[in-house]
């Protein structure tokens, strides 16, 4: 049975309601539902939908998650929200005197950016939304963000709200909820809001899908100052735009892998002039090979990366990379190459001892679904195959295990 809304007239729970979700949290909400007739006087469909929504949160908003008396969007907004890492490190990227929250949502920004603001001004069209946000902004003990339940751009026309910065995230997601890439899709619509909203601000945070197309964006924006990829676990959760009223020149691109708690683990910078002028040598695999972390990726740091760290890469288009002695701080997976195999099953099960890899293909003829079901190849294990094409055209399956344990 699905659960994806949740109808409450008032933020808050019982003490018997807030029992029954810390009881059943790791169940599965739809079976639950079937039991509907074992729990008298309880609203199930509204409790089943925060377990949904807490089982979403565990690992993504910790903090949040630890808290019992605060009320939970819908799964998909849970989905959709920023991490706690994310939302931490975007408050040590900016801070000031006020800042206005323009697409207040589920307020999880908001929340982390007001410990590096002395005022918050959340704004959501959406007056549950809101009221909910005002309750868990008050269970979370914060004191400096102020709720508005209506349309920020409104608000920020009228002329009688002026700030440091303004923070912006747009929905990414049409009436049919599809996914939306460019900016113009999004609502609110900034690059055609731009004038309003620097009149009440000189800097603007903007946080997108990582799906964006970088350039094209930065072009629609202009006076784009830096552009962060933000990187957790293995993918690129978001992008970050920094705003700058009197900017003009041009962008640079910071990639940042981030830990739990917000901090960095590994960060890369350069422009576009670097990437497009730094020196790029290629070579078959050597001793060790480099697939880089998906923010890395997609900041497009191809070549800057043989520069920084010595490695060469396999291919133009590969985006694999290799050296003969480990690169202790590579920004992404080190591997140890075992072999190097041309695509056939008997070859490659010499080297792993059975039928079971980890595979990852990259810029190769074929799906990594196909080549498992073609070599009839299970998943999990210590070898890791890299399905690639390399600088001749060749192409071929390199056998690794991890470099580091």
């Amino acid at each position: 049975m699905s659960i994806d809304k949740m109808e409450t007239d008032e933020p808050g729970f019982s003490r018997d309601e807030i029992s029954f979700i810390q009881t059943h949290q790791y169940e599965n909400a739809g079976q639950l539902m079937l039991k509907a007739g074992q729990f008298k006087g309880l609203d199930l469909k509204k409790l089943a939908a925060q377990i949904v929504s807490r089982q979403k949160a565990v690992k993504k908003l910790p903090e949040w998650y630890s808290n019992e008396k605060l009320v939970f969007p819908p799964a998909l907004s849970v989905e959709q929200c920023s991490s706690e890492a994310t939302a931490r490190y975007k408050a040590k990227l900016i801070s000031g005197g006020k800042l206005v929250d323009i697409t207040g949502g589920m307020g999880v920004d908001s929340f982390y950016l007001s410990k590096s603001f002395e005022k918050v001004d959340y704004f959501e069209q959406q007056e549950v939304v809101a009221e909910t946000a005002r309750y868990n902004f008050e269970q979370l003990g914060v004191s400096n963000i102020e709720v508005h339940a209506e349309d920020s751009l409104n608000a920020l026309k009228n002329g009688r709200i002026t700030c440091d910065w303004i923070y912006a995230d747009p929905a990414r997601r049409d009436v049919n909820r599809q996914k939306v890439v460019k900016l113009a899709d999004c609502a609110p619509d900034i690059p055609s809001k731009l004038d309003t909203l620097f009149n009440c601000a000189p800097n603007i945070l903007l946080k997108t899908s990582p799906l964006l197309d970088i350039a094209l964006a930065c072009s629609e924006l202009q006076c784009v100052k830096d552009v962060y990829t933000i990187g957790y676990e293995q993918e690129c959760k978001e992008l970050l735009f920094v705003l700058a009223r009197d900017f003009k020149g041009d962008y640079k691109i910071n990639a940042r892998i981030l830990d739990q708690d917000g901090s960095v683990r590994q960060s890369l910078d350069f422009d576009l002039e670097t990437e497009r002028n730094a020196a790029v040598s290629y070579s078959d695999p050597l001793a060790y090979l480099y697939e880089p972390h998906p923010a890395i990726l997609k900041a497009g740091a191809f070549k800057t990366l043989c520069e920084k760290y010595g490695v060469n890469k396999l291919a133009a288009n590969s985006q694999l990379y290799t050296s003969a002695h480990l690169v202790e701080n590579f920004p992404g997976r080190s591997m140890k190459v075992v072999a190097i195999c041309k695509p056939d099953m008997r070859e490659i099960a010499q080297h792993i001892g059975g039928d079971k890899a980890n595979l990852t293909v990259r810029n190769f003829p074929a799906k990594t679904d196909e080549l498992r079901k073609k070599w009839k190849l299970r998943e999990g294990g210590d070898f890791y195959l890299f399905a690639t094409t390399l600088a001749d055209q060749s192409k071929t399956v390199i056998v690794t295990i991890r470099a580091f344990n």
